[in-house]
């Protein structure tokens, strides 16, 4: 999955607490599994071809309605898969989302179908933000995690093409022992072409990631301080995805910035639809709280027993239930489940949830 299960502008947004009436700041929805692509680290563990089972387009409009009526406001709704262009009816989807004033962002594959006359089409039709992922700063590191050659220059000419057109660009960079070196080279090729937003995804192992692709907690920590660091010195938003832990880091490298607040994660203000309709608080936890062939998605996120454990952080076990941090992060839930089959387990990526409590 090439744009990875992106959050696109979510940092900083106030995540519900477990008594509130709770709505999704943004969803993230796996339109198709099917994709080109065979990336190393992949989630969704892509397939060359579509799956017969996905959403039909009559369901997805279904889906449609309940984001724009089943929530106080309609959330962010970020197409990714898999390949988004791999579905023939995407562009029926796009225009569907809009029209119902939904905020349309997309995640797609840097693959042959991704060409600029696409992208200014998606633009007509209304949508807002294209995310590309970029896991290295030259071919070497980058096509290597694509699986595919010539992955990382068509990359750079899709970002160009997006930026032509008006629309926000995001980067997703996957960050584990395959690609951490090279964050900082990234991270001046990020600036140098125009991001209005990076996101730098910390690998779980789940889907093709295994735990040798993730970084140690020592590891992961000394990479959210240069990331926070980062975000210090340049004038677009950036952020960790799949370590919650950034708000605490960042709070201790830039004491001078906003106070730490609560941020969009699993269940709090974020949900994942993937190809079949199964709904769930991330993409890399892989738990549903339903499906919305049976149950809107609007009821699974507001009522669910899973939505509703993962709000509340009283519900936590370990060193996280201690952390002083635990309303404001409460660690990665799904890292936590990949290390222990307990989503509501300590989180092993984090040096604070492994020492011992009292």
């Amino acid at each position: 999955m090439a744009g990875g299960a992106g959050q696109l502008a979510t940092v900083g947004t106030s995540a519900p607490t477990a008594g509130s009436a709770p709505r999704p700041h943004v969803v993230s929805w796996e339109v198709t599994r099917a994709c080109q692509l065979h990336c190393r680290h992949c989630r969704a563990r892509a397939l060359r071809r579509r799956d017969p089972g996905e959403l039909s387009l009559a369901e997805c409009q279904h889906v449609l309605d309940d984001l724009a009526d089943g929530f106080e406001r309609p959330p962010v709704l970020v197409l990714t898969g898999g390949d988004p262009l791999e579905r023939d009816d995407l562009e029926s989807i796009i225009a569907g989302g809009v029209a119902r004033g939904i905020t349309v962002a997309l995640a797609p594959s840097v693959t042959p179908r991704l060409t600029p006359e696409v992208v200014r089409r998606w633009r007509d039709l209304g949508a807002t933000s294209v995310a590309l992922s970029l896991d290295g700063a030259g071919a070497r590191v980058h096509d290597r995690f694509r699986g595919v050659v010539g992955t990382f220059e068509r990359t750079r000419e899709v970002a160009r093409a997006v930026v032509a057109t008006g629309l926000r660009l995001q980067f997703n960079t996957a960050v584990g022992n395959a690609t951490a070196a090279t964050l900082p080279a990234v991270g001046r090729l990020v600036t140098q072409l125009g991001a209005t937003s990076w996101e730098c995804f910390f690998v779980i192992p789940t889907g093709r990631a295994r735990p040798r692709d993730c970084l140690t907690a020592p590891a992961l920590e000394l990479w959210l301080g240069w990331l926070a660091r980062w975000a210090a010195r340049v004038p677009f938003r950036v952020t960790a995805v799949g370590a919650p832990q950034y708000i605490r880091v960042s709070a201790a490298v830039t004491p001078q910035s906003e106070p730490a607040r609560p941020i969009v994660r699993e269940a709090r203000g974020f949900a994942f639809i993937d190809h079949r309709g199964d709904v769930f608080p991330s993409g890399y936890l892989p738990v549903a709280g339903g499906n919305v062939r049976d149950r809107p998605l609007s009821s699974v996120y507001q009522e669910s027993d899973l939505f509703r454990a993962l709000r509340d952080p009283t519900q936590l076990r370990g060193g996280c239930a201690a952390c002083s941090y635990r309303e404001v992060c409460g660690g990665s839930r799904a890292r936590a489940y990949a290390a222990t089959g307990d989503y509501l387990a300590s989180d092993p990526g984090c040096p604070l949830s492994l020492a011992p409590t009292a």
